[in-house]
């Protein structure tokens, strides 16, 4: 199974994030590729057969008013046209450092589904890491969190 773990990331959480997930699922014999979303185009998604994608939390905590998707990847996942995934399957994650990160999986997931993909575990887990506001690297998330990544990776990658 091609498998792709797609990821916007200013401070390396949500890539550290997006590593864990790829350590959970190598236990499953899936090896997927890691790639920023801007190394990308919405046509590369089409030759993967389970797609990941992860956000780090933007102002989720202000829904219904915002995705808490981080606009850049926003833009990328909404200019994949409907139904363009049909009979993928995918999941969502996020980091965050304050609140909202469901919200942010959840936007995450509705995108995927717009999309035509099939969300294979819902919802997706939100660990916390960063500071509010943060330029720069923050606290990273904790080993409990860590093994929420891995245990997240392993079930999907179970959901072949």
């Amino acid at each position: 199974m091609k498998t792709l773990i797609i990821y916007y990331s200013k401070t390396g959480h949500t890539l550290d994030a997006a590593r864990d997930i790829a350590e959970g699922m190598k236990e499953n014999q899936v090896i997927p590729e890691i790639r920023n979303y801007i190394e990308m185009k919405y046509r590369d998604l089409g030759n993967y057969d389970l797609i990941l994608v992860g956000s780090p939390c933007h102002a989720g905590s202000t829904a219904p008013l915002r995705s808490g998707i981080a606009r850049p990847l926003e833009r990328f996942l909404k200019s994949i046209p409907r139904n363009f995934l049909q009979g993928k399957k995918a999941a969502a994650f996020s980091v965050n450092a304050g609140l909202g990160a469901g919200n942010t999986v959840r936007s995450l997931e509705k995108l995927l589904k717009r999309a035509g993909a099939l969300v294979v575990y819902s919802p997706g887990p939100a660990v916390k890491a960063g500071a509010p506001l943060s330029l720069w690297r923050g606290p990273d998330y904790n080993s409990r969190d860590r093994e929420k990544l891995r245990s997240f990776g392993k079930q999907v990658a179970s959901n072949k």
